[in-house]
């Protein structure tokens, strides 16, 4: 009996391992609220879009940045697109300090998909996205001013891409 209270005692006392995940690594962070320009391009396919903030009172924000101001779909846009944009999760970073060569391999001399976001303080972010990995789980993209790899989600490149391939035009009631 003693044998098996010391050994119930072992367990239950034994200190418990937590396995605690490591912290979500960002590609870039911004606030979402701070996005006033979005610009995306798919230079291989020589399409793109771009989108203006334009705050009226009780109105969607977000309108195409065409001559004549098009709305944006919302339900299509949400809160999601301005979110996606504000800096996504890199899966892993491939490489810091990424040469020329590696630049080729992944896709960045000539990207697929660049993304210019202009800030409310008039900074601006310049993105670059390559190719997707060849399990295509993931696009490699370049850290904004820097020689940094990181893998981003398919998904997120995947969402990105439709606004330009199918744009998120409001259909206006009549």
């Amino acid at each position: 009996m003693f044998v098996i209270l010391v050994g119930v005692y072992a367990v239950v006392s034994r200190p418990k391992l937590t396995t605690t995940p490591p912290p979500n690594i960002y590609v870039w962070s911004i606030k979402e609220s701070d996005l006033e320009h979005i610009v995306i391009s798919l230079p291989r396919e020589c399409k793109s879009q771009a989108f203006i903030k334009i705050s009226e009172k009780n109105k969607f924000p977000w309108h195409f940045d065409d001559s004549q101001r098009s709305p944006v779909d919302s339900k299509r846009w949400g809160g999601g697109i301005p979110l996606l944009l504000s800096g996504p999760v890199a899966n892993r970073i491939i490489v810091k300090n990424a040469t020329n060569q590696q630049l080729m391999e992944y896709g960045l001399a000539q990207p697929s998909m660049e993304i210019i976001l202009a800030l409310a303080n008039k900074d601006s972010m310049k993105i670059e996205v390559g190719n997707s990995t060849p399990n295509n789980k993931n696009y490699y993209i370049r850290v904004p001013q820097s020689n940094t790899v990181a893998l981003v989600d398919y998904t997120w490149y995947d969402v990105l891409k439709s606004l330009v391939i199918d744009p998120p035009f409001a259909h206006l009631e009549t």
